[in-house]
C-alpha cells in the first residue's frame, strides 16, 4: 500500500487535518477542532498510529487529548500537574514528542513554566521530570517574548536515554540515562557561551545518525555531528541571524532547513519569505522559493515548518496570515495546499503507512 502524508495543522483557532492522496497533489481539509481555542502542536506517533494535540484552551483550563483513529475522535488525557505544594500551575503545552522506538508507550511533553514531562502509557497519565525540575541553573530562567516554555525535546536515534531539550530562555541541556541526571549543553566554538542560553527557538535530532543535532537559536544557527561536544556556528550566508522554524532532512546527514524572519519585525523583510538550505552542514545557504510569493513579508513560528518521510522527502510550513506551503521535491518548489485559516502555530507532517 502507498504512504500517505496528513498534515496535523495547530492554529490560534483550532486544529485542522490536512489529508493528502498518494501523490500528495490533492489534500482535503478537516476542521477545525475545538475552534477557537488556540492549539501550539499536535503530532503523530509513527509506532502506533495515536495523535496528540496541545489545546491550550483560554477557559476551562489547558489539556492534552489523544486520538487513536487518526483524528475522529478525541480523549482528554489526565493533565501534566505540578506536585502539590509548587508555587506553579500548568499553564500550556508547547510541544509533545513521541518517545523512541524502543519504548512504545512513552511520550514527552514540554510545557510551560518550562517543565518536562514524561507518559509510559501513550499519553493517558504524565509525570514530572524532577532531575530537571531540581537543576540548579533553573532559577536563572527568564520568559521569553512567548513566555517560559520547553519547546524542543530531542531524542536519539539509536539510544533512548540520550536527549536534548531547548528552553526559551533557558538554554540547551542534554541526558544520557533517560533524564534521570542533566548536563547543561550551551557550549560553542565561537566563544564561551552563559551558562543559560540566551534563548533556543528549535532543537532537532537526527532521526537516523546517532548524535546528530540541529539547533535555531534566538539569533543564530548550529550544527552538531556525532562526537562533537560543542554547537558548531553555522548562521554566515543567511539573509539574517533571526528565525523560529527549523527542519531537517530525514535521511541526508548534512542537509537542514531554516526560515529567516527579521529580528524586529518577526516577518520575512525586506527580503521576502524563502526556505533557505543547506547540504553541507551549514558552510553555504540557499534560498528555495520557486512557487512562494516573491517578497511576501509572511512569518511562520517554532512549530511552523516539518517534513514527511518519503523519498523525495515533502516540506511543509504554515504562515501566521493562514497559508500553508508545500514542496514534494525537497524544497525546489512550492505549492499553496491551504489558505484562509487563522495564525497557523504548527505544521506536523504524518507519515501514513
Amino acid at each position: 500500500m502507498a504512504k500517505k502524508v496528513t498534515l496535523l495543522v495547530g492554529t490560534k483557532k483550532g486544529l485542522f487535518i490536512l489529508r493528502g492522496d498518494g501523490e500528495r497533489k490533492k489534500w482535503d481539509l478537516e476542521g477545525p477542532q475545538w475552534s477557537p481555542m488556540p492549539l501550539h502542536h499536535a503530532a503523530y506517533d509513527s509506532r502506533d498510529g495515536s495523535m496528540y494535540a496541545a489545546v491550550n484552551a483560554s477557559w476551562g483550563g489547558p489539556r492534552i487529548e489523544y486520538s487513536r483513529d487518526m483524528g475522529k475522535t478525541w480523549t482528554v488525557s489526565q493533565n501534566p500537574s505540578f506536585p502539590e505544594g509548587s508555587d506553579r500551575t500548568f499553564r500550556q503545552t508547547w510541544h509533545i514528542e513521541p518517545g523512541h522506538v524502543s519504548q512504545p508507550n512513552v511520550l514527552w511533553a514540554g510545557i510551560e513554566p518550562a517543565a518536562l514531562f514524561r507518559s509510559e502509557d501513550r499519553g493517558v497519565t504524565w509525570t514530572l521530570n524532577k532531575a530537571l525540575d531540581d537543576h540548579p541553573s533553573r532559577a536563572k530562567w527568564t520568559p521569553g517574548f512567548g513566555g517560559l516554555g520547553l519547546h524542543s525535546i530531542a531524542i536519539d536515534a539509536k539510544d533512548p536515554n540520550k536527549m536534548n531539550i531547548g528552553v526559551s530562555a533557558g538554554g540547551a541541556y542534554k541526558t544520557t540515562d533517560g533524564g534521570k541526571t542533566w548536563e547543561q549543553d550551551n557550549a560553542t566554538n565561537q566563544s564561551e557561551r552563559p551558562d543559560v542560553f540566551t534563548c533556543i527557538h528549535k532543537l532537532l535530532a537526527h532521526p537516523e545518525e546517532p548524535g546528530l543535532r540541529f539547533m535555531r537559536v534566538h539569533e543564530e544557527v548550529y550544527w552538531r555531528d556525532p562526537g562533537e561536544t560543542t554547537w558548531r556556528f553555522i548562521t554566515p550566508g543567511l539573509p539574517t541571524n533571526f528565525g523560529f522554524s527549523a527542519a531537517i532532512h530525514p535521511r541526508d546527514r548534512s542537509t537542514a532547513y531554516v526560515i529567516p524572519l527579521d529580528g524586529m519585525r518577526r516577518t520575512a523583510s525586506p527580503f521576502g519569505i524563502g526556505v533557505y538550505r543547506t547540504r553541507d552542514k551549514g558552510k553555504t545557504w540557499d534560498k528555495l522559493e520557486k512557487g512562494l510569493p516573491q517578497g511576501a513579508p509572511m512569518e511562520t513560528l517554532r512549530e511552523g515548518m516539518h517534513n514527511d518521510r518519503l523519498d523525495p522527502m515533502g516540506l511543509y510550513f504554515g504562515t501566521a496570515n493562514g497559508d500553508v506551503w508545500a514542496s514534494r521535491d525537497e524544497g525546489e518548489s512550492w505549492t499553496r495546499i491551504a489558505q484562509y485559516l487563522p495564525y497557523i502555530t504548527s505544521v506536523h507532517a504524518a507519515t501514513i503507512e
